[in-house]
């Protein structure tokens, strides 16, 4: 005879309430199914955020340092026009360098101005369009190598574009000393 045992007197079960409780068991596991499931998807959201916010301060390495190589590159420009002085780069506003030096000879300064304009592209293109490159020396006087060369600063600002859901984020910056 099937029965439950309650209180040590055995009841007949109705097959009725049985059939019914298998059906309340699966549902019960598929809540606790999709909230796993809705766990596992916020956490690879998180993680998708990390890696886009670390690809974009790998780039703004990348930049800052291509800067800093061309202006090794081009010693004539900092030494006697200036022409990295005092520069604000922004990647909202590049323009475009009237003279390409892939293609043509280039006096130093139209050679730091196509180096400018080709920085503001790059970081149009793989940073947020409000990008900001700063480079300053730090010599109160003139940026000039005599008698003895100064510092020049790359500093590298941009807002996280990817973190942006999480609230107001401080904008991230890269900074370069160069002795050039």
């Amino acid at each position: 005879m099937n029965g439950l045992k309650v209180n040590g007197i055995m009841s007949p079960i109705d097959n009725k309430t049985v059939q019914g409780m298998t059906l309340i068991e699966v549902m019960i596991a598929l809540v606790i199914l999709s909230v796993g499931l809705l766990g596992l998807a916020g956490l690879q959201i998180h993680g998708l955020r990390g890696t886009s916010s670390s690809n974009s301060r790998v780039q703004a390495v990348f930049i800052i340092s291509d800067m800093a190589e061309r202006m090794h590159a081009n010693p004539v420009a900092i030494n006697t026009n200036l022409s990295y002085a005092a520069v604000t780069l922004k990647a909202n506003a590049c323009g475009s360098a009237p003279t390409n030096c892939d293609t043509a000879s280039c006096s130093s300064a139209q050679l730091a101005t196509f180096d400018k304009v080709n920085i503001c592209h790059s970081m149009a293109a793989n940073l947020s369009p409000g990008a900001i490159m700063t480079i300053s020396c730090d010599a109160t006087a003139l940026c000039v190598p005599s008698p003895v060369p100064s510092t020049h600063t790359l500093t590298l600002t941009w807002n996280d574009v990817h973190d942006a859901s999480l609230g107001t984020v401080p904008p991230q910056t890269v900074t370069l000393n160069i002795l050039p």
